[in-house]
């Protein structure tokens, strides 16, 4: 078979499938070059979801006549000037990108350098590079790419919906902006402007600033903040920044994931691994975390070239970065274990909002009705008489508590207490399930689980399938407490359990253990599997719903979670208390 060298302009459409695999990536090369040209503002206007018109305009420091017809030859850049791909310093530096796009599409270029009294502008057909004319361009540089992959149709046909093509370049716009908040930056589709982002000059926090202006007040109000260094060698750094949601506040997607490194958006599955592992049994399942976290290290720690589209780097010392990523967000998370999103307040307040308005015609029998159907336990004392009796009893004077001093007991599941901002709302049992699991938890760590010999063992029958993951994992089960063995054919058999549970019905757990490990199966992280199977007891030896608590009982139970990490959310994610400040309750009687 003959071997030939295939022509430039084949060479240049196979490096544009890689390159450019839609109009968004075509876009984020063009606003790289933008930014690495040193750029204070950047214009992007498309057509079509940028099949028909992408156009980039800046007012960086332009091309020089000289260079301008270099810049769309393969492998020509200005971006390693001393041949060291060690240390790049730049968004871009192969030479492959405006190439790549002018092989599969019609390019234009309009620039003037700030050296220059001149402007110049280049057409490039498909791959073919016209003459170089002059232009009426004043400052910057406008690159215009019309008909993207008309020159590979097969690419074309492959392309999502116009909106959904808009969708994917209006992400990548926010992901250049949350990273250059020096950086103005006004997207227009279709003759509609989507975006106009102004440039944070005068702040004392470019970054919190540009990140309340993508990601919503909402976010940074509720957020928390990550700012962490750790050393690397030779007095050179690692650093981390940025903001984090709590585990109640979280979404169906990824879509409000952004995690830079040096400044370039990245998608690395290492990192959103650590990422997950730090929010570990805190999120319901398939729920995902907001975050945008900035990571900074030195250019020569990193290899940026491991990827055609730059969206992964490798790390020197991948285990540097993965601690310091899960340690800042663990920390961060412990220090605001007890902490839950106002947006759950927020909507409690709602639900109220329609008796504010009630037709007074039918008040009295929605009244009786809403007493009748509600049971409210009142304390079995008042906080006044408790603390006439109890000297060192909270009250208004003393140190208040974050999560108050019980009132009532509701509906046998819910504890309402009153702090010195409002009113407290706990689920009793998702409170005191976590409690139990952050002990057994502690309790593994440490080595320190107590076991308790049971008088009677307790014989077990599993279906087939629940019998065979139990016991297939008994050497697991055997580090959180458990002793179990196989005893004749379809059971096992318990003869020792964590004393943690204590008089919880243990056939019952290895059952539902079984069917859970069988519907839902277990993760492939050793960690994680430990953390499934105590969520699953824990459940089961927490306070249950319809319990009856006195009141020592429910002071304790808050006291716990105050200390408790993780005590904002349950086992599964969910919130353990919502809070309504005094606020929020004049809002609901026009006071405030």
């Amino acid at each position: 078979m003959e071997i030939r060298k295939l022509p430039d302009n084949l060479i240049n459409q196979i490096a544009a499938g890689e390159v450019v695999e839609r109009p968004s990536s075509a876009l984020k090369e063009l606003i790289e070059n933008a930014i690495d040209a040193k750029s204070t503002q950047i214009n992007i206007l498309i057509e079509d979801g940028g099949k028909n018109l992408i156009s980039v305009s800046d007012n960086g420091i332009g091309i020089e006549k000289k260079y301008v017809p270099l810049a769309v030859e393969r492998h020509a850049t200005s971006k390693l000037p001393k041949n060291d791909l060690i240390k790049i310093d730049y968004l871009g530096f192969r030479g492959e990108a405006l190439p790549s796009i002018a092989a599969v599409s019609e390019l234009n270029i309009q620039t003037r350098s700030i050296k220059s009294d001149e402007a110049w502008s280049l057409d490039v057909i498909a791959g073919t590079v016209k003459e170089i004319y002059p232009s009426s361009r004043q400052s910057g540089t406008i690159i215009s790419v019309k008909k993207l992959f008309y020159a590979t149709p097969a690419r074309l046909k492959f392309l999502k919906s116009s909106q959904v093509e808009s969708g994917y370049c209006n992400q990548m716009i926010l992901k250049q902006a949350l990273a250059n908040p020096k950086i103005g930056f006004k997207f227009q589709a279709n003759g509609r402007e989507l975006l106009n982002i102004k440039p944070e000059l005068n702040s004392d926090d470019l970054f919190l600033n540009r990140i309340t202006n993508v990601m919503g007040q909402n976010f940074t109000e509720e957020a928390i903040k990550i700012n962490n260094v750790k050393p690397i060698k030779e007095e050179k750094f690692a650093k981390i920044h940025g903001l984090i949601s709590l585990p109640t506040m979280n979404k169906s997607n990824h879509n409000q994931q952004y995690l830079f490194v040096n400044g370039r958006c990245i998608q690395d599955r290492n990192l959103s691994g650590a990422i997950r592992a730090a929010y570990r049994d805190t999120l319901p399942k398939g729920r995902f975390p907001l975050f945008c976290l900035f990571i900074e290290v030195p250019s020569e720690f990193i290899d940026v070239n491991v990827h055609p589209g730059k969206t992964e780097v490798r790390f020197q010392d991948n285990a540097l970065i993965r601690s310091l990523l899960v340690g800042s967000i663990s920390r961060e998370l412990n220090a605001s274990f007890s902490r839950t999103t106002g947006d759950i307040s927020k909507e409690a307040i709602t639900r109220f909002e329609p008796y504010k308005n009630i037709n007074i015609e039918n008040y009295v029998n929605e009244t009786q009705t809403f007493f009748e159907n509600n049971k409210l336990s009142p304390s079995i004392k008042s906080i006044k008489s408790i603390n006439e009796e109890n000297p060192t009893a909270p009250n208004d004077q003393q140190d208040d508590f974050p999560l108050g001093v019980a009132l009532a007991q509701f509906n046998k599941n819910y504890i309402i207490s009153r702090n010195s901002n409002g009113i407290v709302i706990v689920d009793q049992h998702a409170a005191h399930e976590r409690l139990v699991l952050e002990k057994m938890k502690s309790a593994r760590v440490n080595k320190s689980i107590e076991k308790q010999i049971l008088l009677l063992p307790e014989v077990i029958h599993l279906q087939p399938i629940p019998l065979a993951l139990i016991i297939e994992n008994i050497d697991l089960l055997s580090e959180i407490g458990f002793v179990i063995e196989p005893f004749g054919a379809g059971m096992v058999i318990v003869r020792e359990i964590p004393a943690l549970i204590g008089h919880a019905d243990i056939k019952q757990i290895i059952i539902d253990l079984g069917d859970d490990l069988s519907s839902a199966g277990l993760p492939s992280s050793y960690l994680a599997k430990v953390d499934l199977i105590l969520g699953n007891i824990a459940c089961h030896r927490s306070v249950r719903s319809g319990r009856v608590l006195n009141e020592t009982e429910m002071n304790n139970l808050l006291r716990e979670m105050e200390i408790t990490p993780n005590s904002g959310q349950c086992n599964h994610g969910r919130p353990t208390s919502i809070s309504l400040s005094l606020k929020d309750i004049e809002k609901l009687f026009n006071r405030a």
